[in-house]
């Protein structure tokens, strides 16, 4: 009996530490966003459990405060986009970017706005989440140049402003239309208000076809290859949950984040758009369209305040994921 008991006294001591280290993974969140829904899902679930994990879950309440926690070794991982990351590798600071989602941005308008087509919004006043040097705005400038030649910079009056303050801009009609990230134009749709345009329609138009990811897992990739084996179990648990939020309705109602902040009659809307931005399994395709958007991107980034002195994504951004159970 004592000779067991040195000898796991022993094996804890050489292997404990470093496993419980390892194990547990401190995810970043904005407090009121969305990554919240998944994390409910794996508590209410105990996925976490399944795969051996200790999941922290950080709130902050900013975007740029996840970015700072993640850069000063705070947090483990953060939802971040790539372009972010190929611009960190650029300034010799490396991550990886593993893909989430590929929900993006909707063009909504006024129902008393009398905006049918593209052409309609010459002249219009359009509110716009990010500033000028936000994706969105550098894709539907080219998309609207291509398809109505209207100009965002001539041809609208343009507005930047917080997603919740666009909304409510535009429902009490001080906009004629916005683009707004898609959780915040799905509340507008279960209001009556009409998605003129889809980012997935916008990237077609400027053939970028397929899934393109626009937010993935970020993490630095020092700590990545030390932990790979933790890291791979942590993507694996996360789209285990994204896909039994994916067809499994019933799961929804047991996500405290989501049903108690939205009212029931946006519930769908969110539901929906949410499941459309599932991506697949990360393919070398995906990583083929992701450059060509960075490319179409650089393309109409005239000061190239997003893409900077890059040439292309840099390969060894994207983390290759080996799945486990």
């Amino acid at each position: 009996m004592r000779i067991s008991s040195l000898l796991v006294l022993f094996l804890w001591l050489l292997f404990g530490t470093s496993v419980q280290a390892n194990d547990t993974i401190r995810v970043g969140v904005l407090k009121y966003g969305t990554l919240n829904w998944e994390m409910d899902v794996l508590e209410k679930l105990k996925l976490a459990k399944q795969y051996n994990l200790n999941i922290e879950r950080i709130p902050l309440g900013s975007p740029q405060a996840l970015l700072v926690a993640l850069q000063g070794g705070s947090l483990d991982v953060i939802l971040n986009d790539w372009l972010w990351v190929a611009r960190q590798k650029e300034a010799q600071r490396d991550f990886y970017f593993y893909p989430y989602s590929t929900a993006a941005g909707s063009l909504v308008t006024h129902p008393q706005a009398n905006i049918k087509t593209l052409a309609d919004l010459r002249g219009k006043t359009i509110g716009i989440a990010g500033g000028n040097t936000n994706k969105n705005w550098v894709l539907y400038r080219a998309f609207l140049k291509q398809q109505a030649n209207l100009d965002l910079a001539q041809d609208v009056t343009v507005k930047f402003a917080a997603p919740p303050m666009l909304n409510a801009l535009l429902a009490k009609g001080d906009l004629d239309a916005v683009v707004n990230f898609w959780h915040y134009a799905a509340q507008l749709n279960a209001q009556g208000m009409t998605s003129l345009v889809t980012m997935p329609e916008v990237l077609k138009a400027l053939k970028v076809e397929g899934q393109v990811p626009v937010l993935g897992w970020v993490f630095k990739q020092q700590w990545a290859d030390k932990n790979s084996e933790t890291i791979n179990r942590f993507l694996s648990m996360s789209a285990q949950a994204r896909q039994l939020m994916k067809h499994d309705d019933e799961i929804w109602k047991q996500i405290p984040t989501f049903t108690q902040k939205y009212p029931e009659q946006v519930h769908p809307f969110l539901i929906e758009g949410y499941r459309q931005g599932i991506p697949d399994a990360l393919a070398e395709a995906q990583k083929v369209q992701i450059d060509s958007l960075f490319q179409l991107i650089k393309a109409n980034d005239s000061q190239q305040a997003l893409t900077g002195n890059l040439g292309g994504l840099p390969d060894d951004i994207f983390w290759r994921h080996t799945r486990v159970r």
